[in-house]
């Protein structure tokens, strides 16, 4: 790990990021693969499938960096300016070009989705709020739970204890929820039960910046990799659903742990690429799915099979989305750290 701009940079994490944009990549490629280009196998669609649970590592990760950057602040309410400004420049600059020209595509041709005509919220899609509908952008639910996370978080700058409480209360109402049947409409945001994910994260973030465990590091390496891997085994074999996504998220959290410790104990030397995937993460996530919708009817049109119409998929989304990386997502933070002079963006 290192430090830039005073903040600690695990790169571990990094590299996790990176790893799981590039697998929710593959997912939607092979998606979009079965629709224009020819059928892909349904032992490969699973196997592909499981991509969709990068998801899973994207919100435990983000509820650790936040706890990570900001355990220091708790009961501070002078430091809410500085996360405001920081969250909120860390997700829409680099949102908002993409979700816009999507909401403005479907608007403009209704039928553009291989699905047909696409229903949206105009007020999600734009401010990334709860709404009956979802953003036009379809990746960008994940968004609109981040930001409630991001608003609950809140508490810690106000009372660690109003905080601590407000996640209780938060955790109850969701279990209720998801014992009545679960929330509809708006409601599924904030009582989803992914958003459990998040607090899992936190917890993560708590037990390393004590130092928790610190000579246990292997030993959560392995716990967490072996149960990450054994529930996703289960989810391909169709044995269990989709509550044994908290059980994967305790995994991951369990593994973020673990190599936290172990980057703090020793630095890992991660491949330059692999770090460079985790910087632009957010940018390859967030265009992928517009591309592959416009590379994979390409590949159809000129015939390529499925395995290479679905490998030059990932390759043009990955690397476009590296190049939105460099020419929209980073200029954009580099001129929000100039605008409120100098506060640094901890990775999302």
């Amino acid at each position: 790990m290192d430090r830039r701009a005073g903040r600690e940079v695990i790169h571990s994490l990094q590299v996790g990021r990176g790893v799981a944009a590039v697998a929710v990549v593959a997912h939607h490629a092979a998606v979009s693969t079965d629709a224009f280009v020819g059928t892909v196998p349904a032992a490969w669609l699973r196997a592909f499938d499981l991509g969709a649970y990068g998801v899973d590592f994207f919100f435990v990760l983000s509820g650790f960096i936040i706890m990570h950057a900001h355990l220091h602040e708790g009961g501070r309410p002078g430091a809410i300016g500085g996360y405001v400004f920081k969250r909120l420049t860390r997700i829409f600059p680099a949102y908002w070009p993409v979700g816009l020209a999507v909401l403005v595509l479907y608007a403009a041709l209704p039928g553009l989705s291989a699905s047909g005509g696409r229903e949206f919220s105009v007020l999600s899609s734009v401010l990334l709020l709860p709404a009956d509908r979802p953003p036009a952008l379809s990746v960008a639910w994940t968004l609109v739970h981040e930001l409630m996370f991001y608003a609950v978080f809140l508490l810690w700058f106000v009372s660690r204890r109003a905080f601590w409480g407000g996640v209780a209360v938060w955790t109850v109402a969701i279990a209720l929820s998801y014992a009545a049947g679960g929330a509809t409409g708006w409601l599924r945001y904030p009582l989803g039960l992914l958003n459990v994910e998040f607090m899992l994260g936190v917890l993560a973030a708590v037990a390393y910046r004590r130092g928790l465990l610190t000579q246990r590091a292997g030993m959560l390496i392995a716990g967490g990799g072996l149960l990450a891997c054994g529930v996703l085994v289960a989810l391909y074999a169709g044995l269990v659903g989709g509550e044994a996504r908290l059980v994967l998220a305790l995994g991951l959290g369990v593994l973020m742990l673990g190599l936290a410790l172990r980057e703090r104990q020793s630095p890992i030397a991660w491949p330059g690429v692999l770090l460079a995937l985790g910087n632009a993460s957010y940018s390859i996530y967030l265009v992928h799915n517009p591309l592959l919708s416009a590379t994979q009817r390409v590949a159809g049109k000129v015939g390529l099979g499925w395995p290479a119409g679905l490998m030059a998929g990932v390759v043009v989304s990955v690397g476009c989305g590296y190049l939105y990386y460099v020419a929209v997502e980073r200029r954009a933070l580099r001129a929000a750290r100039r605008w409120r002079g100098g506060v640094s963006h901890d990775h999302r």
